[in-house]
């Protein structure tokens, strides 16, 4: 009986998943894009997903709770994602994602401001947007998206040196025919015992060796615990 209710949990957070991935698709419908300078929000116009949907993605609870309204029952959660590092960096990064949610259901979500700095804001939504075409493994806890020039146009891109200058080196770097990937990896870890709950990759395509050009695409996977 108990694995039956967590079957039938884990298929109605796959469904709301799935008319999430499905809102993104119409994204100028359904989210409303809140900026102004070195600020990034993204607004959700019908909300599906519930707070303990991120409970159960991640198995955990954010990296801390702030309530903005008792009254109508509204509340941020931060969840602080690290960026990993496969030698001594000196240069550690770290984002945070401000998700918040009334009466339960996620209605926003605020960016780190000093992905800004460089990066064109333009870029961070086509990055969020992505995952209107997403592709969703229910079993691995994960979705994956892709974007290139084509699929970007209209987006003012940055280029590998903008990303550096913000991000510090990446994870690892691999070469792809003529092309430059600069991959990074970031962890979210339960703020009950360090494990990490949660992770998003994202590669960076440059198809010239000049770091000041602009990027050619991006592969993103997000993954829950």
């Amino acid at each position: 009986m108990l694995v039956s209710l967590l079957s039938l949990l884990s298929g109605c957070v796959y469904l709301r998943l799935l008319r999430f991935k499905n809102q993104l698709k119409h994204f100028d419908q359904k989210v409303r894009v809140v900026s102004s300078e070195k600020k990034l929000g993204l607004e959700m116009l019908d909300p599906v997903l519930l707070d303990t949907d991120f409970v159960f993605i991640t198995d955990s609870q954010p990296t801390r709770i702030e309530s903005i309204s008792t009254d109508q029952e509204v509340a941020d959660w931060i969840w602080l994602f690290e960026k990993q590092s496969e030698s001594e960096d000196s240069n550690p990064f770290s984002i945070e994602f401000r998700t918040r949610y009334k009466d339960s259901l996620f209605t926003r979500v605020d960016f780190d401001p000093k992905l800004l700095d460089v990066i064109p804001s333009e870029f961070v939504v086509a990055i969020f947007k992505s995952f209107g075409k997403a592709k969703i493994n229910k079993l691995r806890k994960n979705a994956t998206a892709e974007m290139n020039r084509n699929s970007l146009e209209g987006v003012p891109l940055p280029s590998l040196q903008d990303i550096k200058s913000v991000m510090g080196k990446p994870t690892r770097e691999s070469f792809k025919r003529n092309a430059i990937v600069w991959h990074y990896t970031f962890v979210f870890r339960s703020p009950d015992d360090h494990s990490i709950s949660g992770q998003f990759k994202i590669a960076f395509k440059a198809d010239s060796s000049d770091l000041s050009k602009e990027i050619s695409g991006f592969l993103i996977t997000a993954k829950g615990a």
